[in-house]
């Protein structure tokens, strides 16, 4: 026996004929006609309405409602571009660094305590020997190098001789106090090498290169530090490093033009004319 229930056409022809089936029945006598086809009526709408409802909620008739919906795309999300707010800062190229020039090479030899060319005069310091310094202590890096001379009348002017004759002599002059006041470098000869300043400047140095490292060069004899030039076998030009008098002493006008010794000083411009007498 089938059990399954119609469908489709089949579906449709059994309701055609239900409803012939019940018409037929109906056939009305004259006293009930009205009463009769209204309950074939009402029958064959139960009957429709049973078997529309029925059939869709057990699933035995196929309708176009169950129809599968119709898939809809899904609108694409484009990304939105983003602005950069008005007070954010703006990241630009790196700016390009220029490349430092190298710094010239000094030519001056590495210093050496038994090379007195190898001295620096830096105003506050002569080589070794520091002005202000006490005596001893600032002297004694000498030995080996220099020799002291005991021979001056005056306790407080020491001359140092060197053990090697193309090094320069050096005359120390001490204050009442036993501390350095000044440092003369070389005596009366501009052949001898010695220490130099920061310029590279000492015995042996025109006047044209003095003047060209020392705008406030000018000239100066013992006792007179606004002097004129002259014929002065003691005059020298002087300038000021450091906050110290350097002085570059020169021969005569018209006997030599090279400096033939370096005065330096914290107290006077020039040296004395006689450092014994």
């Amino acid at each position: 026996m089938n059990t399954e229930p119609p469908e489709g056409d089949d579906l449709q022809r059994m309701l055609v004929s239900m409803k012939q089936n019940v018409l037929e029945r109906a056939t009305p006598r004259p006293k009930r006609h009205g009463r009769r086809v209204g309950i074939a009526i009402g029958v064959v709408g139960v009957l429709l309405l049973g078997a529309a409802g029925g059939g869709v909620a057990l699933g035995l008739i196929p309708t176009s409602i169950t129809a599968e919906p119709t898939p809809t795309a899904s609108p694409s999300t484009e990304p939105t571009p983003t602005e950069t707010p008005s007070g954010a800062p703006v990241v630009g190229q790196p700016t390009p660094t220029s490349t430092p020039s190298a710094t010239p090479t000094s030519t001056r030899a590495p210093y050496s305590l038994s090379d007195p060319d190898t001295w620096t005069i830096s105003g506050s310091e002569v080589g070794p020997i520091a002005l202000g310094g006490e005596y001893t202590a600032e002297t004694d890096d000498l030995d080996g190098v220099y020799t002291a001379s005991d021979g001056c009348l005056n306790p407080n002017v020491v001359f140092w001789y060197p053990d090697d004759r193309n090094n320069p002599a050096l005359t120390v002059v001490k204050g009442d106090d036993g501390t350095i006041a000044s440092v003369m470098v070389g005596r009366n000869s501009d052949e001898v090498a010695g220490p130099t300043t920061a310029a590279g400047l000492g015995t042996g140095s025109t006047l044209t290169e003095l003047r060209a490292a020392y705008p406030d060069l000018h000239y100066t004899e013992p006792g007179n530090d606004a002097a004129q030039p002259s014929d002065s076998p003691y005059g020298g030009w002087t300038t000021t490093v450091n906050g110290v008098f350097v002085s570059f002493r020169f021969p005569p006008v018209g006997s030599g033009e090279r400096a033939n010794s370096v005065w330096v000083s914290t107290v006077d411009q020039s040296p004395p004319p006689e450092f014994c007498g």
